[in-house]
């Protein structure tokens, strides 16, 4: 009898430890500073709209797949960051009457096709790379950006994941730019 007695207590912290862990971890989640989301820092949208170029590559360095796979991703992503007030397609006519115009260019610099099966298996081969030059210009050639850029997949994914890690690199590299004040009239 004696011994149950000595063995009640320890048995009763063995089963009532996780309930009492848990009722304070949802307790420690329902408190005003878990539950209210983190305000992001507000964007302000600069005064310029960017026109964005196809990837310029020498015939069969970069697969049209690749190509076509940066442009789309790339016109996405610049959208989504708010930093353009209007972000226009290579040819687009109604970009002629925008006044504070940027125009990106991409050159590639760098391709490399990785092997998916080989990146899943050994983690450490097979890396698929693409690498550009960035170069933002005012539609008069001044230039506002240059910087090498590139995306890569390295462990898992598509061979394809290098396009969209690319576009967002340069969409994050534009978004932290500071961007010249437009000239007065410019454009018109």
């Amino acid at each position: 009898m004696n011994s149950n007695r000595k063995l009640l207590p320890l048995r009763l912290v063995r089963v009532a430890w996780p309930a009492v862990l848990l009722c304070a971890f949802s307790l420690g989640l329902t408190t005003p500073g878990f539950t209210q989301e983190k305000e992001k820092p507000e964007m302000t949208t600069s005064p310029w709209a960017i026109q964005v170029e196809p990837v310029q590559a020498d015939e069969g360095q970069l697969p049209p797949d690749f190509s076509m796979a940066i442009y789309e991703d790339l016109i996405a992503q610049l959208t989504k960051s708010e930093k353009f007030q209007q972000v226009f397609r290579s040819g687009d006519k109604e970009a002629e009457g925008v006044p504070n115009l940027l125009i990106l260019h991409m050159t590639l610099q760098n391709f490399e096709r990785g092997n998916q099966t080989t990146r899943a298996v050994t983690t450490v081969a097979g890396a698929t790379k693409v690498q550009v030059r960035l170069k933002v210009a005012t539609r008069d050639g001044n230039p506002v950006v240059e910087k090498d850029v590139q995306g890569t997949v390295r462990i898992f994914g598509e061979n394809l994941k290098a396009t969209f890690a690319l576009a967002k690199d340069i969409a994050t590299t534009l978004r932290n730019a500071s961007l010249p004040a437009p000239a007065k009239g410019a454009g018109q």
